[in-house]
């Protein structure tokens, strides 16, 4: 079948190549200019000779009639450039640097003489964007190879341009949370773009991952410092030939070989003892920490001025103790009295009989101090709390620092071959691998579980030039992701596998989720939800580029067949969750879910085609002012399931689930057609001066990614079971005989009734952002370039997902849920995972950037936004895509979803340099004082958002995350001025519970007043006013510092050198604190509990919402380099 595919395939490209082709994902650079005489007169037929200095291949074309040459999809790299013509001295222009993906000006003017005369004239292109409207910028093989980089991470560098920022609120990998099923990679979020809609590629082939993200490892990093010789961002307004969705496009190339042979030995060397203490370690000593990243490359001649090879391998061992600050039931509250602070303790048993889980009431009955007797065990799973740290305001919960060991290997290869076939003819070749295993225990020394991360890609490229006006590109490239998560390790304590405290028969403890603070229990052994992720991408392109006169036209075509292949099994051993603390010590959950079944989980494949074209002209209309226009089509096939097991809900309101062929009945995609203009001016006509601007269509096209978490974690793929009810039916003691229990393999109709379902919108919209820019670039000094932009966006139909939820706020016209809580919106199965192509997202921002390019042993760049982005969510692939996102918002009420997006920073400063200390050259005092490098990053940046909520469900949603905003008081600063004192962040002072129209709060039909508060006209059945991501978290300063000493030993060869390496990565320990609560992904300002004594109505009591963690940048670690570099 998939030999009828590929020639398919074949044929496709065939007829694209020879009417109008499509997608050019091209990484070479374009040359281009105008050849002129004194006078400014083009002239014509001159020959302009384009020689790679490293290779000695060399590229040849003539100016038209008006002096005008291209010459397209250049390799990147150093050139020498020579121009000719009859009746003018012959010029060359030495050391031209062409970077990847770059349009990049030349003009000439010739003088007249001989052509025998030759005059070398040294200097680079121009420094200033003069043929396109793209914003872009370029980071050089010397910043790659130079800056100091904590992990060695390539793609971390695209944060020194404006307008990209780092994901700081993304997940981690622990016992109950991995980052795995969203994404490894270190993720970017671009002009207000989704990280999801970004575009990675190396050597033109797209090596986006399973859920088109970011690459990386287990650790989020890209591996490759001394395999890539360069890479460009392109944040906006990129030409017709680059597609697929509509974010940046992170455009890099592998370094090739070389005449001379040429590569480098290192290892880089960390240990605790080089390292500070994270902020909130409150152990004596650091926890150990051992890293070895270890490596080599090499690339030279097969045979010279013909063939090329480069090869380079990096490996990491590490061993690390994490620190982590979990919240535990207090000691008085495991010996039974709750707000052992407040003035009037409650014990637990004197609660009354109705919220105590006794024999009478069907129960298990309590131990003296009035606890369930089933949870009284479950609570040793929690460790003791220590006593140093103190306790909540109430007493109700301790606090403990833990260190888990986590263990870390990752293996990385990557290889290129270039071959001259002829004059004519270029091939070249690469294949890149990475494996990343890692062994980690949950936070509280229990179990291990395993994440490994494998990719693969490889790629082939030929170039044939047919003439000097026609050149043509074809490539092919596979792309292999592969994620599994959670895979099963083993028991560090002898209570971690106790099938005593199993929900069913042979099964350990269950994960447990407590409302209110506490830090949610992972489970025993093999309790985490089990994932593998793997995509296969096969790529087909075909570019061609064609000289017509004024005209530079890009035609290409491009077939992607992408392949997901997906199998889960969810939380073996079960879910419970409770509403707060007093709920689970009287066995009380409110939910209970994802008791599954391995037997019943099935494997989900995914296929689906890509496919489009384009056309672009770089028109230059005059000599100073050139015409970027384009068009670009492209589609997705609807996907299919290949084991025809595929079954959707496609009425969210009522509908059974029901057996399809493709997960929605329309292709929205079909008429994508995209429309691209923008223009490049030079109004001054000396080259140093760049007006331009742009406005396009992106279109975002749905791949396997979406949705590869909501079906695969719906039945029959995977059996998540939902039972939210009245206790004690759903207890700890009762709960097999509401779930599979004994029929494992064999689920009832019952229990497939209570199963997970996707939801799909089954006629979704075009999804498609409009992006536009003006900006201006000034080339102030011969090595100084400064640039200031504007920079729009809207995105439309964007998709929306919610994990687990089925409760549907009310319909009756009013604000307020009726006092009998949430009602159900499909009946016919448990939990929803709906997807909606229904948000909308817009971005404006301010960016400035001021570039010095190496002179006199000096290189430096800063560059600062100003931007503010907004949406209705930021969740698209999945419910919660960052530590700050909620899991389940109610899809039914947009306008309570509003506000700015999870990863917006409204201001954010980056500057780096790189310097070549001045010392002697020669003699004895060269090693001492001479060779000496220095380098930095700083960078300076306001918060991330937070959303104020009431915890405890007073809605009775039963969602994932039941989601309700407090009442803000207008005026009242939402940040306390001494957090840093007391590490409260938030002023719960500015919140209170939502109140409603005395006559509506006075009825208790319409509302349920709040319990311990002050405040009038509380009502439990409504939103407040506090609307999401209303609060900025706390912002960030980093400085990275780097020191090098170079010993050049010019008796071995002229680039033999050794190089000793110092880095200080948050050289001056600055603590980077996360949000409140960030562990628990927990901003709760109310506590809307039940309150026994006030019969169950919630308690509306302030809740401090505590900094507890450091992150985006760890405390200072500092390290040891040696390089061997020839």
């Amino acid at each position: 079948m998939f030999a009828k595919f590929n020639a398919v395939v074949a044929v496709v490209l065939l007829l694209l190549v020879s009417s109008v082709p499509a997608r050019a994902q091209v990484a070479g650079a374009t040359l281009s200019g105008t050849v002129t005489d004194q006078n400014g007169s083009g002239v014509p037929n001159a020959r302009v000779s384009i020689k790679n200095t490293a290779t000695g291949i060399d590229r040849e074309v003539t100016t038209d009639k008006a002096g005008f040459y291209s010459a397209p999809n250049l390799t990147p790299g150093s050139y020498d450039v020579t121009i000719s013509a009859p009746g003018f001295s012959t010029q060359v222009q030495k050391d031209i640097t062409l970077t990847v993906g770059a349009q990049q000006a030349l003009n000439p003017v010739l003088k007249v003489g001989q052509v025998s005369q030759r005059i070398e004239v040294s200097g680079e292109a121009a420094q200033v964007e003069l043929t396109s409207s793209a914003v872009s910028a370029e980071v050089n093989e010397t910043t790659v190879r130079e800056l100091p980089l904590n992990g060695r991470d390539w793609s971390s560098l695209a944060v020194l341009e404006p307008g990209v920022l780092g994901i700081r609120s993304q997940l981690g990998t622990t016992g109950t949370v991995n980052r795995g099923n969203r994404g490894f990679g270190n993720q970017l979020a671009t002009d207000g773009h989704r990280p999801s809609e970004n575009t990675y590629r190396v050597n033109g082939i797209n090596i986006n991952d399973y859920s088109n993200g970011s690459p990386g490892s287990v650790e989020g990093k890209q591996l490759g410092v001394d395999a890539i010789q360069e890479f460009t961002v392109v944040t906006t307004n990129y030409s017709a030939e680059y597609g697929r969705t509509s974010g940046a496009v992170i455009n890099a190339v592998l370094k090739q070989g070389a005449n001379a042979f040429h590569g480098d030995v290192y290892w880089f060397l960390r240990d605790e003892g080089l390292d500070a203490k994270n902020f909130f370690d409150t152990s004596p000593t650091i926890a150990p920490f051992h890293r070895n990243q270890f490596g080599a490359s090499a690339g030279g001649p097969i045979i010279k001025n013909k063939t090329f090879f480069f090869a380079d391998y990096e490996g990491i061992r590490q061993s690390r103790s994490l620190t982590a600050r979990s919240t535990v039931p207090s000691v008085a509250a495991r010996n039974g009295t709750l707000c052992s602070l407040c003035a009037t303790p409650i014990p637990v048993s004197s609660l009354p009989a109705s919220m105590n889980d006794t024999p009478a009431n069907g129960g298990n009955g309590t131990n003296a101090n009035g606890i369930d007797l089933v949870t009284a065990k479950y609570l040793a799973l929690w460790p003791q709390p220590n006593p140093a740290l103190g306790t909540n305001s109430t007493g109700d919960f301790g606090f403990v620092v833990t260190n888990p060991l986590q263990v870390y290997t990752e293996n990385y290869v990557t290889t290129r071959v270039d071959h001259k076939i002829s004059e004519k003819d270029n091939l070249d070749g690469f294949y890149f691998y990475d494996k990343s295993p890692q062994v980690t225990p949950d936070n509280f020394l229990l179990a291990t579980s395993e994440t490994v991360s494998s990719r693969q890609m490889a790629g082939l490229e030929e170039t044939h030039i047919f003439s000097t006006a026609l050149v043509n590109t074809f490539r092919a490239g596979y792309n292999r992701s592969v994620g599994l998560v959670g895979k099963p390790g083993t028991a560090l304590q002898p209570i971690a596998a106790d099938t005593s405290l199993g929900v069913g028969s042979g099964r350990v403890a269950p994960l447990i989720s407590i409302g209110g603070g506490i830090s949610t229990m992972g489970g025993g052994l093999n309790s985490l939800a089990q994932y593998n992720h793997i995509m296969n991408s096969f790529q087909y392109d075909d570019d061609a580029f064609l000289t017509r006169g004024l005209h530079a036209i890009k035609l290409g075509g491009f077939v992607e067949r992408l392949q997901g292949h997906e199998f889960t099994i969810q939380r073996p051993n079960g879910t419970f969750s409770f509403n707060n603390l007093q709920d689970f010590l009287t066995n009380i959950p409110h939910a209970l879910s994802s008791i599954g079944s391995t037997a019943v989980g099935k494997p989900y494949g995914d296929r689906l085609t890509f496919l489009g074209g384009y056309v672009q002209d770089d028109w230059k209309f005059r000599p100073n002012l050139t015409l970027n226009l384009g068009v670009r089509y492209e589609m997705a096939t609807l996907p299919t399931e290949v084991h025809g097991t595929l079954s959707v809900i496609q009425n969210v309101f009522g509908g059974p689930r029901v057996s399809v062929t493709h997960p929605w009945q329309s292709n929205a995609t079909l008429k994508n057609f995209a429309p691209r203009v923008g223009f490049a001016w030079d109004p001054r006509r000396d080259g140093k001066t760049s007006v331009r601007g742009g406005f396009g269509i992106f279109d975002i096209l749905p791949g396997t990614w979406i949705g590869f978490n909501q079906e695969t974690g719906s039945y029959p793929y995977a059996l998540t079971l939902s039972f939210p009810g009245t206790p004690p039916a759903y207890s700890f003691a009762t709960p097999a005989a509401n779930s599979i229990g004994a029929n494992q393999g064999n689920p009832t109709a019952a229990t497939i009734a209570n199963a997970q379902g996707w939801a799909p919108e089954q006629h979704p919209k075009r999804n498609y952002a409009m992006n536009w820019n003006f900006n201006v670039q000034r080339h102030l000094t011969s090595s100084l370039t400064a640039t200031v932009a504007y920079v729009g966006m809207h995105t439309v139909h964007s998709p929306f997902t919610t994990d687990q939820s089925n409760f549907a706020p009310p319909i009756s016209g009013t604000d307020y849920w009726p006092v009998t809580k949430g009602t159900v919106i499909d009946p016919n199965v448990g939990a929803l995972r709906p997807t909606f192509w229904m948000v909308s997202s817009r971005y404006k921002g301010l960016q400035a950037q001021i570039s010095n390019r190496m002179s006199h042993g000096f290189q430096a760049s800063a560059s600062y936004t100003y931007g503010k982005c907004y949406d209705d969510t930021s969740s698209g692939l999945i419910g919660d895509p960052f530590q700050n996102s909620f899991t389940t918002t109610l899809f039914l009420l947009p306008d309570s979803r509003r506000g700015p997006c999870d990863f917006n920073i409204t201001n954010n400063f980056v500057a780096n340099f790189i310097y070549n200390i001045p010392g002697p050259k020669t003699g004895l005092m060269s090693y001492l004082a001479g060779g000496w490098q220095t380098g930095a990053i700083a960078t300076v940046s306001t918060g991330i958002p937070t959303t104020p909520f009431i915890g405890g469900d007073p809605l009775g949603l039963i969602n994932a995350d039941a989601v309700v905003y407090p009442d803000y008081i207008a005026g009242c600063n939402p940040v306390n001025p001494n957090w840093k004192s007391t590490m409260v962040y938030i002023n719960s002072s500015c919140y209170t519970p939502p109140v409603a129209p005395a006559a509506i709060a006075s009825d208790p039909t319409k509302c349920t007043p709040y319990a311990n508060t002050t405040v009038a006209n509380t009502c439990a059945q409504m939103f407040g006013n506090a609307l999401r991501n209303s609060i900025a978290g706390p912002s960030s300063f980093n400085l990275d510092f780097s020191l090098f000493k170079n010993f050049a030993v010019h008796r071995i060869s002229e680039s033999f050198n050794v190089q000793f390496r110092a880095e200080f990565f948050n050289v001056l320990n600055h603590p980077n604190f996360l949000l409140p609560n960030f562990n628990e992904g927990n901003n709760q300002v109310i506590d809307g509990g039940a309150v026994a004594s006030a019969g169950g109505a919630p308690s509306g009591a302030p809740v401090n919402a505590r900094i507890d963690s450091t992150g985006t940048y760890d405390p200072r670690q500092i390290q040891f380099g040696l390089k061997v570099i020839f």
